[in-house]
């Protein structure tokens, strides 16, 4: 399906052979506005005409032209996959949804860049010159200090 844009609104464009036409449709809309001409030239003046006259209509009724979406819908993608996408959601300690709608901004190139998260893994090695004594008396500082967990970051 091909799609045309005018005043914010978008409208589709299917061919129908059997009645040799163009013909669409005023999509995301509260109500159902269709179009059709016997060619490409005309297509394009029947959908602005079509969304003039959806806007003088329902500035005439007082009601809102859009569709409103609800930011929820149900998408099923299968057990396995589901699956990898809980584990990946746990391991990047985000939710399901959070994870969910960051691929699909992305999928859009409609990521925000500074939200976006890198994460590098790196491997230290660290030699411990002091002995057990040494460490011993220093142990009333070491209680005060803070403690950094390796073990998280090496995932």
């Amino acid at each position: 399906m091909e799609t045309m844009k005018y005043k914010d609104f978008l409208g589709s464009v299917e061919i129908c052979l059997k009645d040799k036409c163009l013909h669409g449709k005023i999509l995301f809309i509260n109500d159902l506005v269709t179009y059709e001409a016997a060619d490409l030239n005309l297509i394009k003046k029947e959908f602005v005409e079509a969304v003039d006259d959806y806007i003088k209509t329902c500035e005439s009724l007082k009601i809102e032209p859009f569709k409103s979406f609800s930011g929820s819908f149900n998408v099923r993608i299968g057990s396995e996959l589901h699956q990898k996408l809980a584990t990946y959601a746990v391991k990047s300690n985000e939710k399901i949804n959070t994870v969910v709608k960051n691929a699909i901004k992305e999928y859009l190139n409609e990521s925000d860049s500074s939200q976006e998260v890198h994460t590098h893994h790196t491997t230290v090695n660290v030699t411990i010159e002091k002995s057990l004594e040494e460490f011993t008396s220093e142990k009333e500082s070491m209680e005060n200090a803070q403690v950094i967990d390796f073990q998280k970051y090496a995932n």
